[in-house]
């Protein structure tokens, strides 16, 4: 692991079948209402993806409507500026000096902050490269 102490691996497996399971009952174009309402009040990607498991019964977007929630949103002109994990990348940056204002003798927060802050420079580099960010887009920590 580069940023975490873990060596675990663990995680699901999505399912072989691409086609839709048998039990889900909402149409393409309901689910992709649904995606754009949800994107309207605010809500994240990830969130959306919670939100249409949890509360309508769409096991994944992908087999539904055969385009992923982001690629939904692109599509509509509702997508996010900055990418999701690079947004929160950053808000913990920024929490992270915040906190650092107050305790300056924090050593261990500011080492850790030195690790988001380089992850950050890390995936705005993927970003910038596959051009989801612009070529100019710098992270400037002190904004």
């Amino acid at each position: 692991r580069m940023y975490g102490k873990g060596k675990g691996i663990a995680r699901s497996a999505l399912p072989y079948k691409r086609t839709p399971p048998t039990w889900v009952k909402m149409k393409s174009e309901d689910v992709c209402d649904h995606i754009c309402k949800l994107a309207k009040k605010g809500l994240t990607p990830s969130q959306i993806g919670v939100t249409l498991r949890d509360s309508f019964g769409v096991p994944l977007v992908n087999s539904v409507t055969g385009a992923k929630i982001l690629r939904i949103l692109k599509g509509n002109g509702l997508a996010p500026s900055l990418p999701e994990d690079l947004y929160f990348l950053i808000k913990k940056a920024v929490s992270m000096r915040k906190h650092l204002d107050k305790n300056r003798k924090d050593k261990d927060s500011k080492f850790r902050l030195i690790l988001v802050e380089s992850r950050i420079h890390r995936l705005a580099r993927y970003y910038r490269r596959v051009k989801s960010l612009p070529a100019t887009w710098k992270y400037v920590s002190a904004t």
